[in-house]
């Protein structure tokens, strides 16, 4: 079953081949990015001239419609829709470059993936406090 990957803005299909393809700037300099779209895997292609160190966070936005795709919940994470057949939910990652956290959320349901992931103190449901 082929996993769809759309803006929440706009509802572009963002992985029209394998890799999930994003804007992306760091340091003032703007490409393009490639992401695996296999949750866990984080092979990430830069385009040519956009370097990016470890450790810095990436501005991430739509191709198709230039929205930011940082999350409300966390402006330390950007979030996708997925639809996979009759499911449909969130994917919500980190953009600091080499911070392995990503999070895929159906209905009450969060499974988490990558080694950073269980150090993210992310509200994904908006309780608590200051909520």
């Amino acid at each position: 079953m082929e996993t769809r990957y759309l803006c929440p803005h706009c509802g572009a299909h963002l992985n029209p081949a394998r890799d999930i393809v994003l804007r992306a700037s760091s340091a003032g300099r703007l490409g393009l990015l490639l992401l695996n779209p296999q949750p866990g895997n984080y092979e990430v292609v830069f385009a040519r001239g956009l370097d990016v160190p470890p450790g810095s966070e990436v501005e991430i936005s739509c191709p198709v419609c230039s929205a930011g795709l940082a999350s409300a919940r966390d402006q330390a994470m950007a979030e996708l829709v997925f639809e996979a057949g009759a499911q449909r939910g969130l994917v919500v990652f980190s953009r600091v470059y080499g911070k392995h956290a990503t999070y895929v959320i159906t209905g009450n349901l969060v499974r988490s993936f990558g080694e950073d992931a269980d150090q993210e103190v992310v509200n994904f449901w908006g309780a608590g406090p200051g909520a």
